[in-house]
């Protein structure tokens, strides 16, 4: 590419990134209110405005999605549908296709890889019934052809437990259904852990089976056929070689998002979420040791490999973020600003230049002054609004209620506040794990709101303003509060505390804060991993600030943080690492 393309590009990418921004907000402001016509406007102007730059652009993938997600858009704005919950979440997945399709862009890739477009093919299937007669034809997505050899099998091995049989789980069952995937091409069965007859009991289960499967389903379906009877068996599923470098390709595919190794592995299909789980479990409980990739690899979970390539992604997505965090966004005043004052320096030095005389003292000054001015102006360029990171809030608040069943509204104050911009990066990132807890942790159910006089909506609320020299922020909700109980019982579970030792609120709270602590029963994409409060009070700490929790049971919690406003650098890099 010469420059003016690469010009180009980098206008649309910064323009079709505002443009999905809005895109993004307006879904929201939609879904508390299907009737804003002026929420309308805005998507349908944004869709288009990326459709049209696109095309200027000659990117056809994201002009040809912009299109198909426009057509809805232009169904919901003549009345034809209706804003509901189901939409607004398939929307909102089309936005963030979009946003990775125009990222990709922005590494001058012509094409969006594998990955992407199975997931193009996944959303075009769901936006099929909301588009009427808008899209005539829809590329259908091919299915998977059966492989025919031994070496393209998925190797499955089945060792039901001891109890199965007695427990009705015959596994002749779950074999007949796994040929509803594909074609068995062949079924082995191990006996040799069959007892002499004296010790035999008939209705124990001492088979095991090794079967290989030609199949184009993935590993979730497979997994999927043994539900049933997924706790009472040992299932191990194998994959043929060349769905490993499938899944390698789809992770060197993936989005820049910080993803964990487990996540990043269920996310392309090598993992599935019991699987995880199952590793995560062994991880906390000492059954396994070292870092989860590794114990994955030792439970016959994930192939060495397809491991090694997620950490590769990691890192490469690490060094990604960190450069572009390292890059400024600058509002043309504040660029305007600086440029004027330097430029008036510069005059100035040019006449006392031309007049070959010494400098007084008030010219001194005023260059001093002028100096001061221009230093002051350039550290304002490093300055963000802490609104910008409210956006992503609402979205997290939106999304996590949703998928665990809840209702919760989101109020917001403070957005104007200036700081350091990776300071409110990483504030941004400490008030989304409180957030994510508060939701999972604090805000009940429904039905459970209403049992006990509450609205159903839960509220969350996230404040900031400055306090002298320093800067005060709140996250509050009115759930349930902390569960004391529950908090002493984990402790005492952990050796934190014994059976007889005196606890009153304010030490059971701070439990809350020490490494791997937590009271979920289930491990959950929130909960169950030990990690979140102990790491916002570590980037806390190392931004020397505190933070503080207060609880009343039924009523809710508040985080009270308080950062000084002007860190040293020098803590910046220990804040990002300890979130």
């Amino acid at each position: 590419m010469d420059g003016s393309i690469d010009e180009t590009l980098a206008l649309f990418v910064a323009d079709s990134t505002q443009q999905l921004d809005v895109l993004e907000g307006q879904l929201l402001a939609l879904e508390r209110d299907p009737a804003d016509h002026a929420a309308l406007d805005a998507l349908f102007r944004a869709a288009h405005t990326i459709k049209g730059n696109a095309a200027v652009v000659q990117l056809g993938e994201v002009e040809w999605f912009a299109h198909v997600t426009e057509s809805v858009l232009e169904r919901l704005r003549s009345g034809e549908l209706l804003a509901g919950c189901e939409l607004i979440t398939l929307l909102l997945a089309c936005s963030d296709h979009l946003r990775y399709l125009v990222t990709n862009a922005s590494f001058g890739a012509d094409a969006s890889p594998a990955f992407a477009e199975e997931d193009r093919a996944r959303l075009i299937g769901l936006l099929v019934p909301w588009l009427g007669d808008e899209l005539e034809e829809v590329a259908p997505h091919a299915a998977a052809t059966p492989r025919r050899g031994e070496e393209d099998c998925w190797r499955i091995s089945l060792q039901p437990g001891f109890e199965s049989l007695r427990q009705g789980l015959d596994p002749l069952n779950f074999l007949r259904h796994l040929e509803t995937l594909g074609r068995l091409h062949s079924l082995r069965v191990v006996d040799d852990e069959i007892p002499p007859s004296e010790g035999f009991d008939p209705e124990a289960c001492y088979l095991r089976f090794e079967v290989l499967l030609d199949t184009g389903a993935d590993k979730q379906a497979i997994e999927d056929v043994f539900s049933f009877m997924r706790d009472a068996c040992t299932l191990q599923i194998e994959p043929p070689a060349s769905q490993l470098d499938d899944w390698v390709d789809r992770l060197d595919s993936l989005p820049e998002d910080e993803l964990q190794t487990g996540e990043m592995l269920v996310r392309v299909g090598a993992l599935t979420p019991d699987e995880l789980a199952s590793g995560l479990r062994a991880q906390r409980g000492g059954e396994g040791s070292g870092p989860i990739g590794r114990i994955l690899v030792d439970e016959g979970f994930v192939p060495p490999q397809v491991v090694d390539a997620a950490l590769r992604r990691q890192d490469e997505i690490k060094t990604a973020l960190q450069r572009e965090a390292a890059q400024l966004r600058v509002s043309a005043e504040r660029l305007d600003q600086l440029v004027n004052s330097l430029a008036g320096m510069q005059g100035s030095l040019a006449q006392l230049a031309q007049r070959g005389t010494r400098v007084s003292a008030v010219e001194m000054v005023a260059l001093q002054h002028a100096l001061e001015k221009a230093r002051r102006l350039a550290e304002g360029l490093r300055m963000a609004r802490f609104g910008e990171q409210f956006r992503r809030f609402h979205r997290l608040v939106r999304d996590a209620s949703l998928e665990l069943g809840k209702r919760a509204d989101l109020l917001v104050s403070g957005g104007e506040v200036e700081m350091d911009r990776a300071v409110a990066d990483a504030l941004g990132d400490v008030l989304m794990h409180l957030l994510r807890n508060a939701i999972d942790h604090g805000i009940e159910a429904p039905d459970v709101r209403q049992a006990a006089g509450k609205p159903a909506h839960g509220s969350l609320s996230v404040s900031i303003k400055p306090q002298a020299d320093w800067v005060l922020l709140r996250v509050s909700d009115d759930g349930a509060g902390v569960d004391l109980a529950r908090v002493r019982a984990a402790a005492e579970a952990r050796g934190l505390l014994t059976a007889d030792q005196l606890a009153d609120e304010v030490s059971l709270l701070a439990q809350l804060f020490a490494p791997g602590f937590s009271t979920a029963e289930r491990l959950s994409h929130y909960s169950g991993r030990g990690v979140g409060l102990d790491a916002v009070r570590a980037a806390i700490h190392a931004l020397g600030g505190e933070i503080k929790l207060q609880s009343r049971s039924g009523q809710g919690c508040c985080f009270e943080i308080r950062v000084p406003a002007a860190p040293p650098q020098s803590a910046l890099p220990a804040l990002h690492a300890a979130v």
